[in-house]
Parts: C-alpha cells; structure tokens; sequence
C-alpha cells in the first residue's frame, strides 16, 4: 500500500488545522458519488474553502486502491460530527450505487485500517465504526445494508493485524515523529522487513527540516554532532540500509 500526500489548505471549512485528540475510532464512509475517482473527491473537499461546507477526511481509498492523505492524522477532519475530535476518517469510492467496495478499494482499505489499529492500539471489532454507528446516517450504504459483509471487513482487519510485525519501539518512535510534524508514510516504515529505502533521502531530509535544516548534509552534520549517528560513511555515500534507518528513527524520538 502507497499513500499519496495531497494535503488540503488549512481553512475553515475542510482543513481547519486542529490538532486532533486521541486517537479513539476510525471512521468508514463511502463517497455517495458512485464512480468518482479518489482524486476527484479531494478536490471536491479542497473546493469547500470556498463554498463555506464544512466536510474533509483525513483519508480517501480510490477506485484503483490508491490512498491519498488529505489531512494530517494530527489534525481534526470533518467526518463525524462528535466523533472528530477522536476519531481518523476514511472516504472509500464505489464503482455503482449499491456502494459495495471493489476489490482494490476493499484490499486497500483493510491494509490500512490494520495500519492505524496497530499504531493506535485499536481494536478492529470494536474501534472501527461506520458513519452510521455514529450518526444514524445510511453510510458506509453497502455495509449499513449488509451487516454480515460488514462484520466480516472488521474479521479481514483483525487477521491483517496479525500479519503485521511488531516492533513497538520503533512504531512508538514513529508516532511521536509524525506528532511532532514529520510528514511520513507510517507504514513505508514500521519494520526493517518491510521499509521502502527509495523514500530514504526524502524521510532524512524531512527529519532534518524539524531541526530547521534544508539539506541532507547539514541534517547529517547535525545527527552526528547529537551522536544519533557514529558512523556517518554509508550515509554520506547514501547507502541506506534498514536497521541504521530504525536507529535514527528511534533516537530522533527522543531529540524531540
């Protein structure tokens, strides 16, 4: 699973900016615009600046099971009313009006619901929530109507969860990262097995810009004077390799 980051505008209506409290549920919807593209209906969220609609979600599964960020999970999205001020919202697209997910949105979905439950310590069967559970609101509409199809998306999370490593340091490291500000793809990252090194330079080049530093050597320059690194020679060679990036992730954590 790739999560493109295509974050709103901070304004009023969809992307206020707030920071968000705990992390309690997380929030299933579906689009209610049958066929829409995921991309589309970010668009559709970035135009409420200025139709004065107050909507957004921090998240948006497309058809083709692209996921796009929206909001950052550190701030409020408009979703759920009451829920959210707790709660990470997730928009779904439907290919017909019935509203079931296909089988792209459907996979992605799962793969990102375990993510969330795993670094939130959430319980699949109980913390996930549709619209409706909240609201009274025919919405996510296929598993409002099907509550079996529904029960059994909240069984595929609990057994994707399983599959999950567990590095809870390291996943700690990265939650507190991503509260203090560092835009990242939580799960490009969460296990040594799983990291994706293409988005190295970019994940050290964000690290360092919490620092106030805009290059990859001063922000090497820096990790090294606070003895985060003790040998800088592969990483000045950019030859990234997975346990040194957990390291820094891990002590990073603690600098801030």
């Amino acid at each position: 699973m790739q999560i493109q980051q295509a974050l709103l505008t901070i304004n009023k209506y969809s992307r206020p900016g707030t920071k968000i409290g705990p992390i309690k549920n997380i929030v299933v919807h579906w689009v209610g615009n049958a066929g829409s593209k995921g991309i589309s209906n970010r668009n559709y969220f970035e135009s409420l600046k200025d139709k004065k609609t107050y909507a957004s979600s921090h998240y948006i599964v497309g058809l083709d099971g692209e996921v796009i960020l929206c909001v950052p999970e550190t701030e409020i999205a408009y979703h759920a009313t009451v829920a959210n001020s707790r709660a990470i919202g997730i928009e779904c697209c439907h290919p017909d009006w019935e509203g079931q997910f296909n089988h792209k949105t459907y996979t992605s979905l799962i793969e990102l619901l375990a993510d969330l439950c795993k670094r939130y310590n959430l319980n699949p069967q109980i913390d996930i929530l549709r619209h409706y559970d909240i609201t009274g609101k025919e919405c996510p509409k296929y598993y409002v109507k099907n509550n079996l199809a529904w029960t059994k998306l909240k069984n595929d999370v609990a057994v994707e969860l399983k599959k999950l490593d567990v590095d809870q340091e390291l996943i700690s490291a990265i939650n507190k990262l991503i509260a203090e500000g560092v835009m990242m793809n939580a799960c490009n990252w969460n296990s040594i097995d799983k990291m994706d090194l293409r988005y190295a330079e970019t994940l050290i080049l964000r690290i360092g810009a919490l620092f106030g530093f805009s290059d990859y050597k001063a922000t090497i320059d820096y990790l090294q004077g606070k003895e985060v690194i003790t040998d800088r020679t592969l990483w000045d060679r950019k030859e990234f390799v997975p346990k040194y990036i957990r390291t820094i992730l891990i002590r990073v954590s603690k600098l801030v």
